[in-house]
């Protein structure tokens, strides 16, 4: 039997176990089916789910489910690079999508057209977006990664031309993770940095039909928090009406856990389009804590609402963004009963709120999901992954 190294941070591996089983099942199945299509006939790699159970230097622990087998299967997935513990997943999960011939950017490019624009707070703007594509008709949490350029009209349907594109982008994504696999961790960094620069993660906050008879919905509000000088915030300032915007991929949140049991819902300026959805279609019968933070007292007017927060024990925070950790857990270490969490706001506090929640409240995983929203060393005011 063989015997791997452990890795020595628990808290870093669990925080990593958590973040792919809730937030990249479609990255590990394709982990999976890679790693198997090597071992087994085809028959066999057909995998209902897929989830990490142990991560260690050299590779991975997952626990499949294939479609022809009751039982659950465990594998072990060998790292094919050295370097950084998250640098090790998210190569194998590029190099496996590249590998089944898939684009590794998301399920591939979605337009909108701007039909209205506002401030519905001193820094958060609202979208008023059309779409000839479905949108989600609920989902509290659903983003797209926006490409932040403009268009001044609509692309034209694929042509020949658009296909040699489309091959040309493959041999860049192979020659991409080639580059990975041989490049220092802190290169590999840049280099994902520089691929990623000019994406934004922004939310769905709602979508509705522009007419009754409309097979699906196809209008909708995407809510940006805008500060500082940041890329994203100078895009979502300077875009107009009729101005189409597109999105190179989309990722759903998770959150059925918070149906039952007592929930706690943090959420900063940039995760209030999501928490707003999430309380608007609650279905627990208990009401949740809810924390709102912000640096300033103005933004938390976007839950002017009553209706939204009416059932809920409300606390609001204004703070500095490096203080809200602090800020959080001197209230949440107040409440009593707390069995599941949805927490989105900045990167190192909510890392701090998870591990405590984790360590001194016994909130597993499944029901601990604290999020990084965005970084405040980098500004980005993006959507972590891994």
């Amino acid at each position: 039997m063989d015997t791997y190294t452990p890795i020595q941070d628990i808290d870093q591996k669990i925080d990593i176990i958590d973040h792919v089983n809730q937030d990249h099942t479609e990255e590990l199945l394709a982990i999976a089916k890679s790693h198997l299509s090597q071992t087994k006939s085809p028959h066999e790699t057909n995998i209902r789910s897929a989830s990490v159970l142990d991560i260690f230097q050299e590779g991975i622990d997952i626990s499949v489910h294939l479609k022809t087998t009751p039982q659950n299967t465990k594998i072990f997935v060998p790292f094919e690079i050295e370097g950084e513990l998250e640098d090790k997943i998210l190569y194998q999960a590029y190099a496996s999508i590249i590998q089944q011939g898939r684009d590794f950017s998301g399920v591939g490019k979605r337009f909108f057209k701007i039909i209205d624009k506002q401030k519905i707070t001193t820094n958060i703007v609202r979208l008023t977006i059309e779409s000839t594509t479905e949108l989600p008709t609920y989902y509290p949490g659903y983003a797209y990664a926006f490409l932040l350029k403009t268009l001044k009209k609509r692309p034209l349907p694929a042509t020949p031309e658009s296909n040699k594109k489309h091959w040309s982008k493959k041999l860049f994504d192979r020659v991409f993770i080639s580059l990975m696999k041989y490049l220092s961790s802190k290169n590999r960094q840049k280099l994902l940095q520089s691929a990623n620069k000019d994406v934004r993660l922004y939310t769905l906050r709602k979508s509705w039909k522009k007419n009754k008879n409309d097979r699906f919905h196809n209008q909708g509000y995407i809510d940006i928090f805008t500060h500082g000088e940041t890329l994203g915030s100078q895009w979502a300032n300077e875009l107009n009406t009729d101005d189409i915007i597109m999105s190179r991929s989309e990722a759903k949140d998770k959150h059925p856990h918070l149906s039952n049991g007592q929930a706690l819902l943090i959420a900063d300026e940039t995760a209030y389009p999501a928490m707003a959805g999430i309380l608007e279609h609650w279905q627990n019968p208990l009401p949740p804590h809810i924390i709102i933070i912000s640096e300033s007292e103005d933004e938390q007017c976007y839950f002017e609402d009553k209706d939204q927060l009416a059932a809920g024990q409300i606390h609001r925070i204004i703070c500095p963004p490096e203080n809200q950790a602090t800020e959080i857990l001197a209230i949440v270490k107040q409440i009593t009963d707390i069995d599941v969490v949805w927490a989105a706001f900045e990167s190192e506090s909510a890392k701090a709120v998870r591990h405590y929640l984790r360590n001194h409240r016994k909130i597993a995983g499944k029901n601990n999901h604290t999020k990084a929203y965005w970084n405040l060393k980098s500004k980005r005011g993006t959507v972590e992954d891994l």
